[in-house]
């Protein structure tokens, strides 16, 4: 029965994912015709800024949403993550405008900066409703998100190209996207704020943030260094070399990233609801911990190695020959991606089994890895675009191994923890 629930809730989840997915990936080649390279890039900054503003605003307090026996504990965690949203956002928007209106350049123009603050807004109003529906088992909300989502913002992308609005309508394509992709969870809100209305308590609220200080001491600090990273790996590409170069290294990411994507993100929500189960239940994590590992690397084998061989080849056919050189990252990138992609649903481990800190230093050094040879290169070498290439194969091939030695670290942990409740 617990199988057949799990691969009901898996069709579902990767039903809507496919769905989403296929219309972005289907749109690509045509969007590629549309905009440059640079247009791409301007865009790729534009989201990683917003993730990571999304990312610390709610002080990482929703991902403990799932966690508490209680449905009404987690309204409470749901209610307080999304007042701490309102105050950090709102907060940065005052500052940040008040720079800008003191004339002083934070290099953004104030429509930039209304964008950023409204697309981090409404990216975690989906953050929130999807770690709640995860509670609750609702993977079909989750599915109509992400299908309104890609289907809204990448129709848009295509009809803001008639009237040539370059990065503009890249960027306001995405954001009326999130926004309406949001409506369906806000309602949803509304009924859950009626349903829970009388659990409001100040001290149950201060316990369950006391309870959960892992998630703002630990958790925090780690998506600051992972999202912090991925700001400092666009400035520095942006600032050592060109946003063109920076356009062609995102979309070859973007791309390299379909497989996790497509099935890696609705893989990590259900391993994440599966183990918590376990979890709290006293049961072994260790037989689905291997299940999962087993069938992503199954899976990945042949997509990311035809990459490896053919990359240039593919892109140049599928998206046109100014993305060639998108192509050649995608070779020198796939086996860090396949890495990556393997792992990317045991990343919520730390979050279950309580090594928040050791996944933390991880991440500093995955941070560095990336870090480093962008800054110290160029710097020694230049600015030319085989700099950029050689850049990114140490990083690719150094981050590759760095995470093969953390898929077994983790292994590690998981039968302890199961060895543990074997001799309790």
């Amino acid at each position: 029965m617990k199988n057949s629930d799990f691969i009901k809730s898996l069709t579902v989840l990767l039903t809507g994912t496919l769905i989403a997915q296929a219309i972005g990936y289907l749109l690509a080649p045509i969007l590629t015709r549309l905009y440059t390279p640079s247009e791409i890039g301007e865009l790729g900054f534009y989201l990683r800024l917003t993730g990571f503003l999304s990312a610390i605003a709610t002080l990482r307090y929703e991902l403990a949403i799932p966690l508490p026996k209680n449905h009404g504990h987690s309204y409470l965690l749901y209610r307080l993550s999304l007042m701490i949203s309102i105050i950090i956002l709102c907060f940065i928007f005052l500052i940040l405008g008040g720079i800008l209106f003191s004339g002083y350049s934070i290099g953004m123009e104030l429509w930039y900066l209304i964008m950023v603050i409204l697309g981090a807004a409404f990216t975690v109003v989906i953050n929130l409703g999807t770690n709640w529906s995860v509670r609750m088992g609702s993977f079909s909300v989750i599915s109509r998100q992400k299908i309104v989502n890609s289907f809204l913002s990448n129709g848009l992308k295509w009809f803001f190209a008639l009237f040539s609005w370059s990065y503009f309508g890249l960027i306001l394509s995405t954001l009326i996207g999130l926004m309406v992709s949001s409506i369906e969870i806000i309602f949803n809100f509304k009924k859950i704020k009626e349903k829970f209305k009388h659990f409001r308590s100040s001290r149950k609220t201060r316990f369950l943030m006391k309870n959960h200080i892992e998630f703002p001491l630990v958790n925090l600090p780690h998506v600051i260094i992972d999202n912090g990273r991925d700001m400092l790996v666009a400035s520095l590409i942006f600032t050592h070399f060109s946003s063109s170069i920076y356009g062609s290294f995102s979309h070859s990411y973007n791309m390299l990233r379909i497989p996790m994507m497509l099935v890696g993100v609705s893989l990590s929500q259900l391993f994440y609801n599966q183990v918590v189960k376990k979890y709290n239940n006293n049961e072994p994590i260790l037989p689905l911990f291997t299940k999962i590992i087993g069938f992503l690397t199954l899976l990945s084998i042949v997509p990311f190695t035809t990459l490896y061989f053919y990359g240039e080849t593919i892109f140049s056919w599928v998206f046109g020959a100014p993305w060639a050189l998108s192509g050649r990252y995608s070779e020198t990138m796939s086996f860090w991606l396949l890495v990556n992609f393997i792992l990317s649903p045991i990343s919520s481990l730390p979050l279950i089994i309580g090594i928040q800190r050791l996944a933390f230093v991880f991440g500093i050094i995955s941070a560095l890895i990336q870090v480093i040879p962008l800054w110290l290169i160029p710097h020694f070498y230049g600015n030319s675009e085989p700099i950029f290439a050689l850049s990114l194969q140490i990083i690719s091939y150094s981050q590759a191994v760095w995470l093969m030695f953390c898929v077994v670290f983790y292994s590690i942990f998981v039968y302890k923890n199961d060895l543990r409740l074997k001799n309790e």
